[in-house]
């Protein structure tokens, strides 16, 4: 979905309630793990910075939301767990969140900024 807007609560605003729960929820724990991170728009998605760097964005797509890793080579660690998953070469798509994806998401994001 292409949004025009320049914040990310306009971001947020402009979601279809299912998505904005369940984007929500992914933000809320990115901030729960990395709480000294910071959020901005950047190509037309929420994005969070962590020691000056980008480390991941969220956004609600056509048919899918997805989490982007900004640095996807980190993908990798996690090439098993992924498989049965909906993926791109930086991004993890999903239709809607459940424990698993969530216990997922946890690690992932964990991992990719340790790094």
């Amino acid at each position: 979905m292409t949004v025009q807007v320049s914040t990310v609560q306009e971001y947020f605003d402009g979601l279809t309630d299912d998505r904005r729960t369940a984007l929500e929820a992914v933000r809320k724990r990115i901030r729960n793990i990395w709480p000294q991170s910071t959020e901005d728009m950047a190509h037309g998605m929420p994005t969070f910075h962590l020691d000056g760097h980008a480390l991941c964005a969220l956004a609600s797509q056509k048919h899918f939301m997805a989490i982007y890793l900004m640095h996807y080579d980190l993908l990798l660690a996690f090439k098993n767990d992924l498989k049965v998953h909906d993926c791109g070469k930086s991004c993890i798509r999903f239709k809607q969140l459940d424990p698993q994806m969530m216990d997922l998401l946890d690690r992932v994001l964990k991992y990719c900024g340790s790094q």
